[in-house]
């Protein structure tokens, strides 16, 4: 479900231009924090520092998302995607502090800076989630 226009001409490119510099602003800024949880996952926990993940963005292209792994490798292969929930068993310790202070987001900068998504506008939904909104 869309509200509202697409944003276009002019205000399109003043969007992505937006995109651009933050974009590379939060990059250039957020890498040593990046770089220091990004050890912190490697030292506390089996498998990969970063997690992708598949979005639909705009238009309902498929991109996938970087974000520092939060949960525990192959967490959601027994429960496939759902949502977090409160003290949630799959979520590592330096997944929570992560996740609270926004931190495994970070990495995201680098999906603004490829056009993958904006800093304004809809949050890219999972596939399977964007699915099931559309059938409520």
């Amino acid at each position: 479900m869309m509200i509202g226009k697409p944003v276009s001409g002019w205000k399109l490119v003043v969007k992505r231009v937006f995109d651009l510099i933050v974009g590379l602003i939060g990059t250039v800024l957020s890498s040593p924090i990046v770089l220091v949880f990004a050890i912190c996952v490697k030292l506390t926990s089996k498998g990969p520092a970063f997690y992708k993940q598949e979005r639909v963005g705009l238009m309902g292209k498929s991109f996938n998302v970087i974000k520092l792994r939060s949960m525990y490798q192959d967490a959601e292969t027994r429960t496939g995607a759902v949502w977090a929930q409160k003290n949630d068993p799959r979520i590592t310790p330096v997944g929570r502090f992560m996740r609270k202070t926004r931190v495994d987001e970070l990495p995201q900068f680098w999906n603004v800076l490829k056009g993958d998504m904006s800093l304004v506008g809809p949050r890219p939904e999972r596939p399977v989630l964007t699915e099931e909104f559309s059938q409520q």
